[in-house]
């Protein structure tokens, strides 16, 4: 018997790792001055298409409400990483887009080193893994949305 939990199997011990990974992934996000939370924004708001890079948006893909998105917006547009764009067919709806100042700071995104060592791992293991934890995420999500 090993001393390493994910070698026990049990889904608790499974769910312990992954909780642990999480926890390590997210405190890499404390860096450049940005919170992890802000990293997500921003990435978000640089890979999504034009017409999804609204406050709305951002609140339903990071499960929170507009009220909490609507804040994080504006510490991005303060440190000059978002700026608004309002759409001209409907003024009433405001786009934001990334700064150049964003885009250079995305270029030494902590998620980047995470990415790494996934990157690491076997293809066929790296296909198994994005599978499994859609499948789990998919679960998580269903069960967040029946409580």
């Amino acid at each position: 018997m090993s001393n390493h939990p994910a070698t026990e199997g049990s889904a608790q011990a499974i769910a312990e790792v992954m909780m642990h990974i999480g926890h390590i992934a997210d405190s890499l996000g404390y860096t450049q001055g940005m919170k992890p939370s802000q990293w997500t924004a921003l990435r978000f708001f640089a890979r999504a298409n034009p017409s999804q890079r609204t406050v709305s948006a951002f609140a339903d893909f990071h499960a929170t409400t507009r009220g909490a998105a609507s804040q994080m917006v504006e510490v991005l547009v303060g440190k000059g990483l978002l700026v608004r764009v309002p759409v001209p067919q409907d003024r009433r709806v405001v786009q934001l887009h990334p700064t150049p100042k964003a885009v250079d700071l995305l270029k030494h995104d902590p998620m980047l080193e995470f990415a790494g060592v996934i990157a690491g791992l076997p293809e066929d293991e790296q296909y198994r893994l994005a599978d499994t934890l859609a499948r789990i995420l998919r679960g998580l999500l269903v069960k967040r949305q029946v409580a």
